[in-house]
């Protein structure tokens, strides 16, 4: 499958938020990762420093709950696991299996009232808080 100078547009479900892939200035593939309009994060490929674990967000208050993360595979790694976790005292977790983007990156998202998520991507194994994405 050639690159086609084409864009891949992936409208996520539940935030609403949107994903494409770029090309780097030395031709890596890049994630651009965008809340509407707004670009929130891109992530360029580098077998050097990866990052599992890229962004995480969760939804404005006052809105539907939702959270979503997105990230870097490790090299030799063909699938990725997101665990959301709730806040307090009995935390619950929701396991979803991150959808993966040119054998490269991988992004995952849940409905739900999430504080943090855990990912599973090979021998990688790495936590963080969702931050609160702005209304709008």
């Amino acid at each position: 499958m050639g690159h086609t100078g084409e864009v891949p547009l992936l409208r996520l479900p539940i935030s609403g938020w949107t994903v494409r892939v770029g090309r780097s200035t030395a031709d890596r593939a890049a994630l651009e990762v965008y809340e509407g309009s707004r670009m929130a994060d891109v992530c360029v490929a580098t077998p050097v420093s990866v990052s599992v674990l890229r962004g995480a967000w969760r939804s404005p208050r006052g809105g539907a709950p939702w959270a979503l993360a997105w990230g870097q595979l490790p090299a030799g790694t063909t699938s990725v696991t997101a665990g959301f976790t709730t806040g307090g005292l009995r935390p619950a977790v929701r396991r979803v299996p991150g959808v993966v983007i040119e054998g490269i990156y991988w992004v995952a998202e849940a409905a739900g009232g999430f504080a943090g998520v855990t990912v599973h991507a090979g021998p990688a194994l790495v936590s963080g808080r969702l931050r609160r994405a702005r209304a709008r």
